[in-house]
């Protein structure tokens, strides 16, 4: 199971970089009337990122247990 718990974590990280480059490649830019542009992309990023670390750090701890 912990290893389950890792791959999914490493997944999760690895869809936050994606989400991360999506959003520094399409939306980050400030428009002609002075108004940041950004997307669903940036929240996305930290809360992928959250659950990719929270899902590692509790496959460690399943592992230590053991």
């Amino acid at each position: 199971m912990d290893s389950k718990l890792r791959i999914s974590g490493f997944i999760a990280l690895v869809l936050a970089g994606l989400s991360w480059l999506s959003e520094t490649a399409f939306y980050d830019d400030v428009d002609a009337n002075g108004v940041l542009q950004e997307s669903f992309f940036l929240p996305l990023t930290f809360i992928l990122a959250a659950l990719g670390l929270v899902l590692i750090f509790v496959s460690l701890w399943v592992k230590r247990r053991k």
